[in-house]
């Protein structure tokens, strides 16, 4: 764990602890009576495609129903990253989500960077249809800094004038297929106001709070930002919502999102102020609520399910994660519509395995920080179909686990939601010696662009500090110290850094995503035409005659985590345990 996000958690242990459900109010209490002029304003943040999982969109609006029939003012926001995540967004790219959520009327949404996984074009076309379009402030040209959406949204709500200020995070450039969208300069076109070492992002936001503050512009009572940062991430501090927040004052609340936590509890401005700091976790486990009280003070809460009012009546139950959920029954056949316009692809048996691969487990987020068997079994169809020298991919390409039993086109495109297209580069030694070094940059953290492959092996001693530099966007620089990755062998031949190697490896990863700049400068050699679930599909199919064989119930030895100068140690230690066990054998 690095140092930061050590602090990050024991900051966050501290504060929740103070406050853990709600901003306290009056006298220590946490509940007070309803209101009719009470404001409500309802959040989500990456849904990630989880229409129906849990609380579920129609869970949404079922309350969002109950609240209007008391009479409430109700506002619907969503802070980032919805079109992505689950096979109803793959195979439409995203627009029945877009649908949904114009169904339920959101009022305001900001920009996750997995808007943008289906390329660039389509996020475009995607923010045309959504009816509030999005609201960002530092998702701008880089030549001359201009917002491409409005920055923020002004909403009258009885004797209240609120405004939402959006913003992304700047890993989006990393994280998203902008960064391979250069100007005649060879620069990237689009920008977050990453620069300056956050400076220019804390400048600019507190440029628009000013602005909305001000009597003679935007006359507004509240400022809320809606931004796609958390904590507890890879994200440098002052790219997070607690580092925006400790830079600004006049900020009345924040709603989070980007690192998939579920939290609310008060951060502390730069004059000192407590301000409301919540994220509702991930897939809609959890929906966050806002109240604003007619004296103008602020009740910020977290709910796991959805109550029951008996002034509304249009809801239905549905059996979810092991209990009875309460939903809107017209928003639930709406979204049960959707999936069945799906289902002959969705339901079509593609194979089976006879135990569970899992990439998340009681330890979290394996895959992004070890070996994986499932990443084992992806990258060796990669590998098969693309025919490099090995396959390299971003952990994060792999988002859920299969689960023993039949394996249905759902379930692949679930677990490999991008529909990245594969393709092959030639690369140098060098170059693929620097993409190791920069894929474990994190140990022992967990990143993203934690780095799965096949046709290659090696080893890493994650005590050793990583040399690796970056610039302000996490794109890699150079090397400056002793290397942790060595003993790499491609294939059974040890690296050579002069020799040119075919590397498979996604379009993304190809055009420099997650920080892997050094990919970039080399022309595709091989475009296979095929994406990275249809070669899932096809070797399970072709190579594996439909059964996951038990190779991959565990790793293959490919990344080993070892401090250099152990390996005679540990080949001693083994030799010495079998020597025991042979003189045991010999007295009985």
């Amino acid at each position: 764990m690095s140092y930061k996000l050590y602090l990050y958690l024991i900051a966050f242990l501290i504060i929740s602890n103070t406050n853990s459900q709600r901003n306290l109010i009056e006298e220590g209490k946490v509940e007070e009576d309803e209101d009719e002029n009470d404001i409500i304003i309802l959040h989500t943040n990456d849904v990630h495609c989880g229409i129906d999982e849990i609380i579920g969109y129609d869970g949404v609006m079922l309350y969002k129903q109950e609240l209007k029939a008391k009479n409430k003012t109700v506002i619907l926001v969503d802070a980032g990253d919805h079109v992505q995540g689950g096979s109803v967004g793959l195979l439409s790219k995203g627009r029945d989500i877009i649908d949904i959520m114009n169904y339920l009327e959101y009022d305001m949404v900001t920009i996750g960077n997995h808007e943008f996984d289906y390329k660039v074009e389509q996020f475009f076309n995607l923010s045309k249809v959504l009816k509030c379009s999005y609201t960002c402030a530092n998702f701008c040209y880089r030549k001359n800094k201009t917002a491409v959406f409005d920055p923020y949204k002004i909403i009258q709500a009885g004797d209240f004038r609120i405004g939402f200020i959006g913003v992304a995070t700047p890993q989006t450039l990393t994280k998203s297929y902008l960064h391979n969208l250069v100007d005649e300069d060879g620069k990237p076109i689009y920008d977050f106001l990453s620069g300056d070492d956050g400076n220019e992002l804390h400048r600019k936001i507190q440029e628009y709070v000013n602005e909305l503050k001000d009597p003679e512009k935007g006359n507004v009572t509240h400022v809320i930002i809606v931004c796609h940062l958390g904590y507890g991430g890879d994200a440098s501090y002052q790219y997070t919502s607690l580092g925006l927040l400790s830079n600004l004052s006049g900020v009345d609340a924040i709603i989070d999102g980007h690192t998939h936590l579920t939290y609310n509890f008060n951060g502390t401005d730069r004059d000192g102020k407590n301000v409301s700091i919540s994220q509702a976790g991930t897939k809609i486990e959890s929906l966050g609520k806002i109240t604003i009280k007619k004296d103008g003070r602020i009740i910020s809460e977290m709910m796991d399910e959805i109550p029951i009012f008996e002034e509304y009546q249009d809801f239905t139950q549905e059996e979810r994660w092991g209990k009875p959920r309460y939903v809107d029954i017209n928003t639930n056949k709406m979204i049960k519509d959707i999936i069945e316009s799906h289902e002959h692809q969705f339901q079509e048996v593609i194979g089976y395995t006879d135990y569970n691969l899992l990439i998340n487990n009681e330890r979290g987020q394996i895959s992004r920080f070890e070996e994986n068997p499932l990443c084992d079994l992806v990258t060796d169809a990669i590998n098969y179909y693309a025919k490099g020298d090995f396959s390299i991919i971003n952990c994060g390409s792999v988002r859920e686990n299969i689960m023993k039993g039949n394996i249905t086109y759902n379930n692949i495109l679930n677990m490999l939601p991008f529909s990245a297209n594969i393709v092959v580069k030639e690369v140098t030694g060098q170059d693929i010696l620097d993409a190791l070094e920069y894929g474990m940059k994190s140990l022992p953290g967990k990143t993203s662009r934690f780095p799965q492959v096949s046709g290659i092996k090696f080893k890493v001693d994650e005590t050793i500090k990583s040399p690796v530099i970056i610039d302000k966007d996490e794109n890699f620089i150079r090397i400056e110290g002793e290397r942790r990755v060595y003993d790499v062998f491609i294939g059974e031949e040890k690296i050579d850094e002069n020799k040119i190697y075919k590397v498979s490896m996604d379009d993304y990863l190809a055009d420099g995503g997650d920080g892997y700049s050094m990919f970039f400068k080399y022309n595709v050699s091989n475009d296979t035409l095929m994406a990275d679930n249809e070669m899932f599909k096809q070797y399970l199919i072709n190579v594996l005659n439909r059964t996951i064989p038990d190779t991959y119930r565990n790793t293959q030895g490919r990344i080993i985590k070892q401090k250099k100068g152990d390996s005679n140690s540990n080949h001693f230690i083994q030799l010495f345990k079998g020597f025991s066990l042979f003189l045991i054998c010999l007295m009985f």
